[in-house]
């Protein structure tokens, strides 16, 4: 793995979620998109059961590998039982997820960051509540 400061993403802990905020919008092209999903699928995999939401705030273009990297984030947040959320895409990232139909794939917050941490946050409370009630009592 790289040395913290050449790190694609910012990992920080906000209660039972994590946040992936990727450091600016260059770091997503051709160049080092493997770096991405490597970074990040590490990371998910050293973490059974993360909740991760990855924010998009700084990032202004995605190349197409971008999407296939996120395909394998996906893949590898499912394979250790957590969830996945994006927040913070400009529109024109939004239309990508839109035209590839990958806006049906992956949960999709429109607000900012703090937006997506209570969504995402409630999201999980409305999880807990439901396991409750199914328990046997």
């Amino acid at each position: 793995m790289s040395e913290a400061s050449d790190q694609i993403l910012d990992f920080s802990q906000e209660g039972a979620i994590i946040v992936g905020t990727i450091r600016t919008s260059s770091v997503l092209s051709a160049i080092n998109v493997a770096e991405f999903g490597n970074e990040v699928v590490a990371y998910v995999e050293s973490r059974p059961g993360v909740n991760l939401l990855l924010n998009f705030e700084n990032v202004d273009y995605l190349s197409s590998a971008v999407l296939t990297e996120l395909l394998r984030v996906n893949k590898a947040i499912e394979g250790v039982n957590g969830k996945l959320r994006l927040c913070s895409l400009s529109k024109v990232i939004l239309e990508v997820f839109q035209i590839t139909n990958l806006d049906k794939m992956f949960t999709i917050y429109h607000e900012d960051r703090e937006g997506g941490l209570r969504r995402f946050q409630r999201a999980l409370d409305i999880q807990a509540e439901e396991a409750a009630w199914k328990e046997p009592s």
